[in-house]
């Protein structure tokens, strides 16, 4: 008796995609937040030491606390190691590791509904549903990322207008003093890292199921 089995639909295969994506969001958000090397390379590049009066083994004292309270698991009062906070950026701080925390479950959430889906795909030797899925996929740095590229100070704050509808975002160096620490091109950089994990694992899927309907 043959198994009675459902056609993969078009629908099926976005989702899929779209199961990916959010996992390659998830895993693109956890190797900037621990691309630690690449932070020490921008101390020297962007001459942070120079910016903020501080140390490089200061500027990595503080750095290294600030990753540390953002992982998931931690749930520790927010304070850093050698420098001030005011009430505005702990408030600020703690919904940027709430929004990690919301990232990384729908990463989670992603790469366990994937796995069956992929899995089924892989027993019966279709390569749609992975060639679908990687372009799904390769839309996001192809489109949003590119967008994103062309003025990115003005993408990284109406990500933050979207994002922390408030004002704590804003901060003063004089009163916080760690944003010195942190200037737009880390920030450009992490989003490079991120779009091009997602770009890897695109690449990945469609060129997967290329070979597998050779």
């Amino acid at each position: 008796m043959h198994e009675n089995r459902i056609p993969l639909t078009m629908r099926g295969h976005i989702t899929t995609g779209l199961c990916a994506l959010l996992f390659l969001i998830g895993l693109g958000l956890a190797l900037a937040v621990l691309a630690r090397p690449l932070y020490v390379l921008e101390i020297a590049r962007l001459d942070l030491q120079q910016a903020s009066g501080l140390s490089e083994a200061e500027i990595l004292q503080n750095y290294d606390g600030l990753i540390r309270w953002s992982a998931p698991w931690n749930r520790s009062d927010f304070s850093l190691a050698t420098l001030p906070s005011s009430e505005g950026a702990v408030v600020h701080f703690h919904k940027v590791r709430h929004l990690f925390r919301l990232v990384w479950l729908g990463g989670a959430a992603g790469g366990a509904a994937m796995i069956p889906l992929f899995s089924r795909s892989l027993r019966q030797k279709e390569g749609q549903r992975f060639r679908v899925a990687g372009k799904t996929v390769l839309a996001v740095p192809l489109l949003i990322g590119a967008a994103a590229l062309i003025d990115f100070s003005r993408a990284f704050t109406l990500f933050h207008e979207i994002a922390f509808p408030d004002d704590y975002w804003w901060f003063d160096y004089r009163m916080d003093p760690v944003i010195l620490l942190l200037p737009e091109s880390v920030f450009l950089h992490r989003f490079l890292l991120i779009l091009a994990t997602v770009a890897a694992g695109g690449a990945t899927l469609w060129l997967l199921g290329r070979r597998m309907d050779l």
